[in-house]
Parts: structure tokens; C-alpha cells; sequence
């Protein structure tokens, strides 16, 4: 029989966490699932932490070399059977209940294409860290936000939502594709930036999963020099979905930029969005906006001018600070 529910990890050196993330989900009051794992050539003995469990639900696959994260977890979705697909971190892992209430949600509202939730943070041994959620919140906590609100967020802010814990059902995925390979640390916001270009999502205020912060920044996202410079580049490669926009979308999503930047948009789509992007001023918005303002010119040689005045202003590769 298809379960309901597939829940997909992407396993790498967890050996001491796996064990609990896998329990955790065998013990939630809904049963009706499968537990989908990659192994992304763990060094540790994960492989053996997971082959303790016998329950036939769950599957396992090992890559013999490491691909990285996002090839694992697509590796996992490709070979899960559920409506829904839930995804785990391999060192975190589901608190009581989780699965029902996102479930429920998704079962009473078919507009929504994913349900997310809050995590409660944990140290290396499962202390809780306390109520502070860093980066992930509901940033609309006195509305429902639209899926424009969401992209007009994600443009101007960036991610805030937890990868671990998400709900997503499977359509989604035979429509949008899976994660990027080429991404590390924002493959899940590329997904969440995808999936809002069509799609309702929600953000329940329930604790759906621990999060465990790893000690001497070793978890994937951590802040360190390699993934803040990653992060930058990354997250200039997401921003060019939105050149895909109808132009009458972009105007509503960023209405209230428009209105207080002054940015005419009877220019060319390309150019406006970039020069919206450029009002930002972080380094990801700079380069996505003069590569896409260079392309707009192809086809719109008037604004040439203005690429060239900004070619010329933009420190794009940061060469002032090494002069």
C-alpha cells in the first residue's frame, strides 16, 4: 500500500544523530509513512546507526561517493511514494505530533502547496537553546500573507522559513522539479522562491521539529567565511526567477518599492527590476541587477546609457577594498 506521508532525509556524518531522527518519526501518533534516506557517503558509521533499525518502512539507499546535499535529498524524493513529503535534517529530528497537525492543514486547505513550522533549537546533546528562532519567523504576524508578499519578502530580506520540518505536497515537486545540485546552503530557499511564483504557502506558529545548532559552526548553514561568500553568490542566482515574472505581477509584489523608489516602470521589465534590485545595495542584488539590466539592453539599446553608468559605478567585485 502507498503511505500517505514520505518523510525524506538527506544523511551525511550524523552517525550519533540519525538513530534519534528516526526514532522520532517511528514514535509519532501517525503511522501512515515511509522513511525515505540517502546516504551521502557518511565517513562515520551512520550506515550502521541506520541499518539498526529494522522497520520495513524504511529505505535506504548509499551513495558510494559524496554528491552533496541536494543530490541526496532529490535522490530520496525520487524514490518516495507519499502525497506528502516531509523533510528531516539528519542530526534533527520531529517533535510529538508534527506530522498530524501539518497534515490536517494541508488535507482543509488545497490552495496551500506547503505548510512550514517553527523549530525549537537544541545544542550538540539536545539541550533547548530557548525561544529564540534566528533567522526563521513568521514575518506576517498580523496577516495571512498572499504568495506575493512572500516573493516581495524573499527578494528584498531573503529566507526565513525552516527547511527541516517543511510539508510539501508531492505535486509540487512533478511540477516545479526538484532542488538545485548546484546550491548548497540556499537549495531550500531556491525551492521556496520557485513554489511562491504559483503557489499559496503557510507558516503554522506550532513547533514542528528540533533543530540542532552544532558546536564550532559545523552545521551546513553556519555562519563562516566559505558560506557567507556562498551565500551572496547563491542567492544572486535565485533572485534571476524572478525575470520570469509577468511584468504585471513584479508591479503588484513591489508596489510599495515602486511608489516610494520612484522607479518608472514603463521602462523595459529588465531594467526597472534592476534597478530595484540595485535601491537594495547588498552585493547578491548588485550583480543580479547589472547582469540583468546587461541583458535587457539586447534588446532594448536605449538603456544602454544607463548600464554603462552603472558598469561604472556598482563595485560589483568589491575592488575598492583591495585598493
Amino acid at each position: 500500500m502507498t503511505p500517505l506521508l514520505s518523510i525524506v532525509i538527506a544523511s551525511y556524518n550524523h552517525a550519533q544523530f540519525i538513530g534519534e531522527a528516526i526514532r522520532s518519526i517511528l514514535t509519532q501518533p501517525f503511522q501512515d509513512f515511509e522513511i525515505v534516506i540517502t546516504d551521502d557517503a557518511s565517513p562515520d558509521d551512520s550506515i550502521a546507526a541506520i541499518r539498526q533499525f529494522s522497520d520495513s518502512r524504511i529505505n535506504l539507499e548509499v551513495f558510494p561517493k559524496n554528491r552533496g546535499f541536494a543530490a541526496a535529498l532529490n535522490a530520496s524524493i525520487r524514490r518516495s511514494r507519499g502525497a506528502f513529503i516531509s523533510v528531516l535534517g539528519s542530526d534533527d529530528y520531529f517533535l510529538p505530533g508534527a506530522f498530524t497537525r501539518q497534515i490536517e492543514f494541508l488535507r482543509a486547505n488545497a490552495d496551500v502547496a506547503a505548510v512550514f513550522g517553527m523549530p525549537r533549537f537544541i545544542d550538540e546533546v539536545g539541550t533547548p537553546l530557548g525561544g529564540d528562532y534566528r533567522e526563521f519567523k513568521n514575518p506576517f504576524p498580523d496577516k495571512v500573507p498572499t504568495r506575493k508578499d512572500w516573493l516581495r519578502f524573499f527578494f528584498l530580506l531573503g529566507n526565513c522559513l525552516c527547511h527541516p520540518g517543511a510539508m510539501i505536497r508531492r505535486q509540487c515537486h512533478d511540477e516545479l522539479g526538484l532542488y538545485d545540485p548546484r546550491l548548497v546552503g540556499l537549495a531550500d530557499f531556491d525551492m521556496w522562491v520557485r513554489l511562491c511564483m504559483v503557489h499559496e504557502i503557510h507558516v503554522m506558529p506550532d513547533e514542528i521539529v528540533a533543530r540542532r545548532i552544532r558546536e564550532n559552526n559545523k552545521n551546513l548553514s553556519a555562519t563562516r567565511p566559505d558560506t557567507i561568500l556562498r551565500t551572496m553568490f547563491e542567492w544572486s542566482q535565485i533572485l534571476r526567477h524572478y525575470r520570469a515574472m509577468p511584468p504585471e505581477i513584479a508591479r503588484a509584489v513591489f508596489a510599495e518599492e515602486v511608489r516610494a523608489l520612484q522607479i518608472d516602470t514603463n521602462r523595459p521589465f529588465g531594467i526597472w527590476l534592476g534597478e530595484l534590485a540595485l535601491r537594495r545595495g547588498l552585493a547578491a542584488h548588485n550583480l543580479f541587477a547589472v547582469e540583468t539590466m546587461f541583458d535587457a539592453c539586447e534588446t532594448a539599446p536605449d538603456e544602454c546609457a544607463r548600464l554603462i553608468e552603472v558598469t561604472g559605478t556598482v563595485d560589483v567585485f568589491n575592488l575598492a577594498r583591495r585598493t
